[in-house]
């Protein structure tokens, strides 16, 4: 797959709880990295020096990057690569604002959950310059602003292409990133197919994030509940039936409940992103969750009915504060 390269330089755009662990786990690895991000408040925050990630060990490590908001300096790409972090309903809007990052040798790299994400940047930017990312570690965002790296179960970051015929940089861009953060003790897989890892994750997110959206409970307490439990294993069922419709087949389909509820110890007394995004009154990502996979499950002929009873519990909480006339964060 080609010779290892030195780290490649690289924007990351959206700079949330996630984002900011990678981030930071870049500044360790020696990658020279710039933080782009769409939110004044938080752009703020990194500009200011006072943006910290709380690692698993106690440590707090400055997110000490350049950072940089929209529109964007001129002269600032291209780079070698451009992950993105940004949530599901920002990846149109932020393929086109990022344009200018991404030169004709550019790799553009998703760590984001949920479907159509890999879609809407290979239409943007050419397949064969796309890759998938998959991380099944977890960050939480604290009122002070200050990113707790919760940690996880696999590695850090599982990568592939999108396109069977993937730009010629790419093998040699990912194992630059590969050896750079493994020389730190990061895991990171290079995959050649990317749709089971992508499935395996989505299969995690849509059995535990809309849960914690709505009963309001940690890690932790939702495991602690039979009837929490059953509700994931319903979702869970669900879903794997959806991805066998697909023509996928990896292990955790064989018992995706145990799977989701084994991934979900891994967050502990920790908050899920989506029970995040309600508690700060944000927009969810339900739409590329289970929305998506209730799509998928129409078009496939398999029933989702947990599926879209919980999407559409979600939408009326969101409801509650995104409607227009009804309060707004900050």
């Amino acid at each position: 797959m080609g010779e290892p390269r030195s780290p490649p330089r690289t924007a990351l755009v959206g700079v949330g709880a996630l984002g900011s662990v990678f981030a930071a786990v870049y500044r360790e690895a020696g990658v020279e990295v710039t933080l782009v991000e769409k939110d004044p408040e938080r752009l703020g925050l990194l500009r200011s020096g006072q943006a910290v990630v709380r690692f698993p060990d106690g440590t707090a490590r400055p997110l000490d990057a350049p950072a940089v908001g929209y529109p964007l300096p001129p002269g600032l790409g291209p780079f070698d690569l451009v992950h993105v972090s940004v949530k599901g309903y920002d990846t149109a809007g932020a393929a086109r604002d990022i344009r200018p990052l991404v030169g004709p040798d550019t790799l553009v790299l998703s760590v984001q959950n949920g479907l159509g994400n890999l879609e809407v940047l290979a239409g943007a930017f050419g397949p064969g310059r796309v890759v998938g990312g998959i991380t099944a570690h977890s960050a939480q965002r604290l009122p002070s602003g200050e990113v707790r790296y919760v940690g996880g179960k696999g590695p850090l970051l599982a990568v592939g292409p999108v396109s069977p015929s993937p730009h010629p940089r790419l093998a040699p861009l990912l194992f630059g990133l590969k050896r750079a953060l493994e020389a730190r003790g990061y895991a990171v897989e290079i995959v050649p197919d990317i749709e089971p890892v992508r499935w395996r994750k989505l299969l995690a997110n849509v059995s535990t994030n809309p849960v914690a959206a709505i009963t309001g409970r940690t890690a932790e307490q939702m495991l602690a509940s039979p009837h929490v439990c059953r509700l994931i294993d319903l979702l869970a069922e669900e879903a794997a039936a959806v991805a066998r419709a697909r023509g996928l087949s990896f292990p955790e389909l064989d018992s995706p409940g145990e799977f989701c509820r084994w991934a979900l110890s891994g967050v502990g007394p920790n908050k899920i992103s989506m029970l995040q995004d309600v508690e700060a009154r944000r927009p969810t990502e339900i739409g590329c969750l289970n929305e998506a996979v209730h799509a998928e499950g129409e078009l496939r002929g398999v029933p989702c009915h947990a599926h879209r009873t919980v999407a559409l519990l979600v939408r009326a909480i969101e409801e509650e504060y995104l409607l227009p006339g009804n309060p707004q964060p900050g």
